[in-house]
């Protein structure tokens, strides 16, 4: 059974003093149980090119990482046609319009990205690891995640089926992520 990966736990486990809690969780998945959504390697992807003009030398770093991953056999679930139906009945959700449109006159792109992972995790029923609980938390209240876990305080928000279990005091020492 998969966990997909939020970009706020990728993103955590790669700051320059990550949060521990954060690691102790990514460390305790065995990696084949790992998965990264495709809309969170575009949010990688953007984040490291944007910082190429700022702050390139933070930039290569976080490219480099995000090849050698991408270059290991992580599981990126495929997403056709059902998921893209369902993220497009997700933009249809007043409630929900804040993921793709931003209302204030900052300019600030939006991509529906956390829907588009919802829907990756509902379609294939995995759980979602991620810090940006209460964008998930709105997301599940009119469409069912089948799990939100927030590793910070090791607490699961939507409990997850029954099948799915992980021991956090079983770090290894090599971990895919890192």
């Amino acid at each position: 059974m998969h966990i997909l990966l939020d970009t706020s736990v990728l993103s955590e486990a790669r700051r320059q003093e990550p949060v521990q809690e954060v690691q102790r969780f990514l460390r305790s998945l065995p990696d084949e149980s790992i998965a990264i959504p495709a809309p969170v390697v575009f949010e990688l992807e953007r984040g490291g090119q944007m910082l190429r003009t700022s702050r390139p030398d933070r930039a290569e770093p976080l490219l480099s990482w995000l090849g050698g991953l991408l270059a290991t056999n992580v599981f990126i679930p495929p997403m056709g046609a059902e998921i893209f139906r369902l993220i497009a009945t997700m933009a249809t959700v007043p409630a929900l319009r804040r993921f793709w449109r931003d209302d204030r006159t900052t300019g600030e792109l939006r991509f529906g990205c956390d829907p588009a992972i919802a829907a990756v995790a509902i379609h294939y029923q995995m759980p979602v690891a991620t810090r940006d609980v209460n964008d998930f938390m709105l997301i599940h209240r009119h469409f069912r995640i089948p799990g939100v876990y927030e590793p910070f305080h090791r607490r699961w928000h939507v409990d997850p089926s029954e099948e799915w279990q992980f021991v956090l005091d079983d770090e290894r020492s090599n971990c895919l992520i890192f």
